[in-house]
């Protein structure tokens, strides 16, 4: 079975344990959580709680010993292998454990991977026996809802701007944005509310005059100024750090332009279009994507996540390199079609 990580929650929440949980995604500060949580949730002692992160080609023999043993003093026993790299030999020995788990162990298994390969015996296996719980990206909408979501957790309103300034600039990654917001409440004292004035004397890798300024040049599609915007933005962040963030405010532009242009034809307002995406300060956007098409947007937001997977996938590019490059080809005349 594959779920999502509130699904997977919602199940710990309610005292229900499968034999195996593999957790695959990106988002590896949202695995962390989970496991912090299903620890907390199934209450496992020191006598029934195992967890491994070295190598699995040394460690498995351990993992399936430690899984098959029965609970000590306890219905339940809970096992966790943290290391993502886990060789052939390693996840044929325990792709062979899950044909017949124990029904008293929880095995716990974390990837680095964005999502199982069709081919993965292991995975295959865990999604049989147990579950494999798909940790995706957040989306935009998503990040700012969260945003909301946990400062109000907090005692605080962060407003929906704030939120939008925090995660145009600081991207989707979780890890990044809740260390972000906490400081955010810190900043904000005793004061109940958190507004962009205070995301922009706040942030700790970048304190940007216009947080939505990249996004609006490459809708712009002004290569001069995104390329010296671009340097900008390497200069104050890791390579990594900035790439994601860069192709976060890339897809986020073209997002909304081509939802505000799908809006436009349905007949809603362009004040309600504003209130929907979430358009804040920024009287040049109709104009600017009234200059595209739709399918050249989509040929936009196809490249970008074709460069983002390329970044996560082949480790040996030059994040600043391959940015540059989509830079110069998203603002290409040819993007510059009229409508």
């Amino acid at each position: 079975m594959e779920l999502r990580p509130e699904d997977a929650s919602r199940e710990w929440r309610a005292g229900k344990f499968r034999p195996v949980y593999y957790l695959f995604g990106e988002e590896s500060a949202a695995k962390a959580d989970a496991v912090l949580e299903l620890k907390a949730l199934f209450k496992a002692d020191d006598f029934n709680l195992f967890e491994f992160a070295g190598d699995p080609a040394v460690e498995v023999g351990a993992i399936v010993s430690e899984a098959l043993t029965l609970p000590v003093f306890a219905d339940k026993r809970l096992v966790i292998a943290r290391n993502p790299r886990i060789p052939a030999e390693a996840r044929a020995a325990l792709a062979d454990y899950l044909k017949s788990p124990s029904p008293t162990t929880t095995l716990v298994l974390v990837s680095e991977d964005r999502r199982p390969d069709r081919k993965d015996a292991l995975a295959a296996a865990a999604a049989s026996a147990g579950a494999v719980v798909l940790f995706a990206p957040l989306t935009q909408d998503e990040a700012v809802a969260r945003l909301i979501a946990d400062a109000r957790k907090a005692g605080k309103v962060l407003a929906p701007e704030a939120a939008e300034a925090l995660a145009a600039e600081a991207g989707t990654d979780w890890g990044i944005l809740s260390g972000e917001l906490e400081k955010l409440v810190l900043f904000a004292g005793k004061e109940p509310g958190i507004g962009p004035e205070a995301v922009l004397q706040c942030l700790g890798h970048r304190k940007s005059a216009d947080p939505w300024a990249f996004e609006r040049l490459i809708q712009e599609r002004d290569r001069a100024a995104c390329l010296r915007q671009l340097g900008e933005l390497f200069a104050d962040s890791k390579p990594e750090e900035a790439a994601f963030r860069v192709l976060a405010q890339a897809r986020g532009g073209y997002l909304k332009q081509l939802k505000a242009k799908r809006m436009l034809k349905a007949g809603l307002a362009p004040r309600d279009i504003e209130t929907r995406l979430r358009i804040f300060y920024d009287r040049g956007f109709f104009a600017r994507a009234q200059r595209v098409t739709e399918d050249r947007l989509r040929r936009d937001l196809r490249r970008c996540l074709e460069v983002e997977t390329d970044l996560k996938s082949k480790t040996w590019l030059d994040p600043k390199l391959e940015l540059e490059r989509l830079v110069v080809e998203l603002c290409s005349p040819k993007a510059s079609v009229a409508a």
